[in-house]
């Protein structure tokens, strides 16, 4: 029997002479050699603001979203589908083995033509395996392998992508609760101002157009509040879906005390990776990458499905008429075989599937491209948007502490009698509209440092440094 199978074996081996088709070569390295636009340094300025970052209140936002977010438990369940499959294909790679066991009657005629009644009983094992001629079985373990790890690095990048998004969502929420605190302090002096302003109609130093005016900022600071009540209410929604949690009741005020404003100080980032570090630490990217590699595995598994298949099966085993003969050396039965296999007249239908496999890997190619393309724009983005919020923090601060000055001179000034209240009204009027842009251009900056930490892969947690 064994010599029977040296002719199948040989003739597989010379179909083996043809060769896989070459792919395509596989995603180019798009790195440019450095990032334009960097921030300014000042290494002596900290490197993330203390009270957006090391508190435990971020802190427990993201271990909120880490540890209940649901796409993560998605994600996780996706790996663990993955990795079992895997294992699944890497297990067709060895022989399979198998065991029966049968028992039976039956009434049949003897060779005198007589009925009469037989029993039969067996036992065996049997073990199968293909002989990997074109590498289609390797080719789809390889595959599997490399779903289960796109799937782990998937699960990574989407740990970081929700932690980057809950610190810039609660960052927000600071900073709306800053303008908020600022409209209501605000309305607080407004209210002051006309009550002065009441005062001096009353004592007939003041005119009713001072007066109407007055009640129009009052009125005007007034309803800015609900707009800001409302935005803080959906950022909130956002936190809590990303944490896992039915929509929260957004009138229920926080229990941490609101952080403090972040100092608009120019931030040292130390030292950065150049691009091509960025894209090999990216998850995102090395996820894209590896289904490309994955996609080459299943065109090479399109590609061998075209030629022969070799198996080889063999049996041993017991049959005999009763129980007690069974396992002795008369009653024993084996064989051994094998089995070439080629469809070779499909109309085209398999080479049809290497075609759509071999697309596949091009289209792999192309996403793993536009990985890149996109991780390097959002480096190169938060970078230049991290640049220029930092100057524009430094200006901002600067003019609000100038509209606060001008605002108290007016003040002084129309007590005083000196100058009209129109003059005092403006004033306040650019107090409030430089106060509220600096809180805003703060937050701003806060969430373009949070941004570089996300597009440069760092571990976002509320304890993060660059």
């Amino acid at each position: 029997m064994l010599a029977r199978l040296t002719p199948l074996a040989a003739a597989a081996v010379l179909l083996a002479g043809c060769a896989a088709p070459g792919l395509s070569s596989g995603p180019a390295n798009l790195a440019p050699a450095t990032f334009a636009q960097l921030p300014p340094a000042n290494p002596g300025a900290a490197t993330m603001t203390a009270a957006f970052v090391d508190s435990a209140q971020l802190q427990r936002v993201v271990d909120d979203v880490l540890a209940n977010n649901r796409d993560l438990r998605g994600a996780a369940a996706r790996l663990k589908q993955a990795e079992a499959l895997a294992d699944a294909a890497g297990a067709r790679r060895l022989p399979s083995v198998g065991a029966g066991a049968s028992a039976s009657r039956q009434r049949a005629p003897n060779d005198l033509g007589q009925f009469n009644n037989f029993n039969s009983y067996g036992v065996n094992a049997t073990a199968s395996w293909e002989v990997d001629l074109w590498g289609r079985v390797s080719a789809t373990a390889q595959a599997a392998g490399y779903d289960a790890e796109s799937a782990a690095l998937d699960r990574d990048a989407a740990q970081l992508s929700l932690a980057g998004t809950a610190l810039n969502l609660q960052a927000q929420l600071i900073g709306l609760g800053h303008r908020l605190a600022l409209a209501k302090e605000t309305l607080v002096v407004q209210n002051q101002l006309l009550d002065l302003v009441k005062a001096r109609v009353g004592a007939g130093r003041g005119t009713a157009l001072d007066q109407a005016r007055a009640e129009a900022l009052v009125a005007q600071t007034s309803a800015s509040v609900p707009a800001l009540r409302n935005a803080a209410c959906l950022v909130r929604l956002q936190l809590d879906v990303l944490r896992g949690q039915p929509p929260a009741d957004c009138d229920k005020a926080d229990s941490d005390p609101l952080p403090a404003m972040p100092e608009p100080k120019l931030i040292s980032l130390g030292t950065l990776p150049d691009p091509a570090a960025l894209l090999a630490q990216r998850p995102d990217v090395k996820a894209a990458a590896v289904r490309a590699q994955a996609a080459a595995s299943r065109a090479h598994v399109a590609w061998a499905a075209r030629w022969p298949t070799l198996g080889l099966t063999g049996q041993i085993g017991w049959s005999a008429g009763s129980t007690g003969n069974l396992f002795k050396s008369a009653t024993q039965i084996h064989s051994i075989a094998a089995a070439l296999n080629w469809q070779f007249l499909d109309f085209g239908a398999r080479k049809a599937e290497e075609t759509a496999a071999r697309a596949g890997f091009d289209a792999a190619v192309a996403a793993a491209e536009q990985a890149q393309l996109t991780a390097l724009q959002d480096a190169q983005g938060s970078l230049s948007t991290l640049r220029e919020t930092e100057l524009q923090a430094t200006q901002q601060a600067t003019a609000a502490e100038a509209t606060t000055r001008a605002r108290d001179l007016a003040l002084k000034r129309y007590e005083a009698g000196v100058t009209d209240f129109y003059v005092l009204l403006s004033a306040e009027q650019d107090r409030l509209a430089a106060q509220d842009a600096l809180i805003q251009v703060q937050t701003s900056r806060a969430t373009a440092l949070l941004a570089v930490h996300k597009a440069f892969a760092a571990r976002l947690t509320a304890s993060s440094k660059p």
